[in-house]
C-alpha cells in the first residue's frame, strides 16, 4: 500500500466517524427537545445526554441556533424516509393508507418521544420562521403521501370518499396531529393502540368502506406476516 492510498483511507474513515458522531449528537438533541423543548436544548444539556464535551458539540454546530435547525432537519429527514418505506411496502393503496395511519402513531420511535418532539417543534414554529418553514415542508410531504394513496385507491375502486381527495388528505393529517397532541397532553386517556384504532375507524368511514373489516383484515395480515 502506498502513502497516497493510506492517506485517502485515513481521511475516509475519519469522515465516516465524524458523520456518525454528528448524527449521534442530532439524535440526542431531538430527544432533549422532546423532553425539555427547544429552549431547553442547550450545549450543556446535550453534553450531559451524549457524553461529548461542549467544545466538541460546538465544533460541529458553532452556535445553538444552528444545532436546533440541524436537529429539526435530522428528525424530518428521518421521518420522511420512514414514511416513504411504509408507503412503498403496501401491497395496494388501501394497505398503504392503513399503514400510514398506523405509523403516524406507532412508528419506530416511541409515541411520547416522537410526538413530544413534534409538539415542541410546533410550538417553536410560531415564533421561529426557519422552523415554521421546515414544519410546513414536512407537513405537506406527509399530506402528499396520503393524497397519492387516496388517488390510487380511488382509481382501484377500493374506496368511495364523500369529499374531495385533497380535502380528505388534509382532514386525515389534521386529525392525526390533533389526536396525538391531545393524547400527549392528557386530554384523551388513550393508549397508542386505541388511538390507532380510532384513526382507522374514522378513516374507513370517510373512505366509504366497512370500518371493522378495514381494521380486522389488515391486523390479521400483519399477524400472519410475523
Amino acid at each position: 500500500m502506498n502513502g497516497t492510498t493510506a492517506a485517502k483511507r485515513t481521511r475516509s474513515v475519519t469522515a465516516e466517524a465524524m458523520a456518525e458522531r454528528r448524527a449521534s449528537i442530532l439524535h440526542h438533541a431531538s430527544q432533549v427537545i422532546a423532553r425539555s423543548g427547544v429552549e431547553g436544548c442547550s450545549f450543556a444539556e446535550l453534553s450531559e445526554a451524549t457524553g461529548y464535551s461542549i467544545g466538541m458539540i460546538q465544533h460541529y454546530f458553532r452556535h445553538r441556533e444552528r444545532l436546533i435547525g440541524a436537529a429539526v432537519e435530522y428528525r424530518i429527514e428521518e421521518s420522511l424516509a420512514e414514511w416513504q418505506r411504509i408507503y412503498d411496502r403496501g401491497a395496494n393503496a388501501l394497505e398503504r393508507l392503513h399503514d400510514l395511519l398506523t405509523f403516524a402513531i406507532q412508528g419506530d420511535t416511541p409515541f411520547e418521544e416522537a410526538w413530544g418532539f413534534w409538539l415542541q417543534i410546533y410550538a417553536a414554529a410560531h415564533k421561529n420562521a426557519e422552523i415554521r418553514e421546515s414544519v410546513a415542508s414536512v407537513w405537506n410531504s406527509w399530506r402528499g403521501l396520503f393524497v397519492r394513496a387516496l388517488e390510487e385507491a380511488a382509481e382501484e375502486k377500493l374506496l368511495q370518499p364523500a369529499i374531495d381527495i385533497n380535502e380528505l388528505a388534509t382532514l386525515l393529517v389534521a386529525t392525526i396531529d390533533g389526536l396525538a397532541i391531545q393524547a400527549l397532553n392528557g386530554v384523551h386517556a388513550a393508549t397508542p393502540d386505541e388511538l390507532v384504532t380510532t384513526l382507522h375507524r374514522f378513516a374507513a368511514r370517510e373512505f366509504g368502506i366497512d370500518a371493522e373489516e378495514f381494521i380486522r383484515n389488515k391486523r390479521s395480515k400483519l399477524v400472519d406476516a410475523r
